[in-house]
């Protein structure tokens, strides 16, 4: 049985692991450009989260798993970061009322999780953390009969693991370098965490001794920002309408949220008009912009 702590020491496994793996998920960035920057975001993100939770008590998973995606949304950083708070919170809704989770609990939890990451994405591609995220929705759908939750959580991993060595493929057909995509073991790490939760340790699947080629800057933008915006929301606007609004001024576009607050990513020459466009949906309350080139 998995417990609202379970789920806590989870996210701090997970922040220690990707601590470690930070500098070499940076130096194998390279969708949707080779920025340098999915290691810290991812960690920074996930960081945010232990940060904010860090005293919070509590043995019921499915208050706890609220609060990790509350803390999420507020932490997400780039790209990598807000699909993972989405993440959360397909994970936390699939848990409401819950107060102990069974393996078919977490089961529900990883395919609901995958599908609100799915429908963030303005433009979902394969190759990235998506493919890793439907890997162990795929998994755990087929395991959920498995009686004990750390055999679940390692042969879901293990799934994971499977379809991030296919992901070189995927992203030499994007016209990228082949090698492993940086977000996608970034989210296995993520997983690794739920293993230490429940009382297992990898070994490690551990990657190096590749470098990642460096992306020249697009000729058809100047300056390009990673832009993040928290919004505070008017009633009746929707992550839909925020996405069709802002598409005109850039991609790796990723709309998240709930409860009246929404999360924008965007990568954009024109962050003074996203800003502008997304006033007109609700009071901007935090943002930040960070040159990419």
């Amino acid at each position: 049985m998995v417990s609202g702590k379970h789920l806590k020491d989870a996210i701090f496994a997970g922040e220690a692991l990707l601590r470690k793996e930070m500098d070499f998920i940076n130096a194998i960035n390279v969708y949707p450009v080779a920025d340098a920057d999915t290691g810290t975001n991812m960690y920074n993100t996930i960081k945010g989260i232990a940060d904010i939770i860090q005293d919070r008590e509590e043995e019921r998973a499915d208050k706890m798993a609220e609060a990790i995606a509350e803390a999420a949304l507020e932490a997400a950083r780039g790209n990598s970061g807000t699909i993972i708070s989405q993440y959360f919170w397909g994970f936390s809704e699939a848990i409401q009322g819950k107060h102990i989770l069974t393996v078919p609990d977490l089961a529900d939890a990883f395919v609901e999780a995958k599908e609100w990451a799915y429908q963030a994405v303005s433009n979902p591609v394969e190759g990235t953390m998506l493919t890793t995220m439907r890997a162990a929705a795929d998994a755990a759908k087929a395991l959920r009969d498995e009686k004990d939750p750390l055999s679940f959580a390692n042969k879901v991993y293990q799934n994971a693991l499977a379809a991030l060595e296919r992901t070189p493929e995927m992203l030499a057909k994007l016209g990228k370098p082949k090698i492993i995509d940086s977000g996608a073991y970034g989210y296995t790490l993520i997983l690794e965490g739920f293993i230490h939760a429940f009382g297992g340790k990898i070994d490690g699947f551990r990657v190096r001794g590749m470098a990642a080629e460096q992306e020249s800057p697009r000729e058809d933008v100047g300056t390009l920002y990673c832009s993040n915006f928290m919004l505070d929301l008017d009633d009746g606007a929707t992550a839909g309408e925020i996405r069709r609004a802002i598409q005109p001024y850039g991609d790796s576009i990723v709309v998240v949220g709930g409860r009246g607050k929404m999360k924008v990513h965007i990568h954009t020459d024109r962050p003074d008009k996203v800003r502008k466009i997304l006033e007109g949906f609700g009071k901007v309350v935090q943002e930040r912009i960070d040159k990419i080139w």
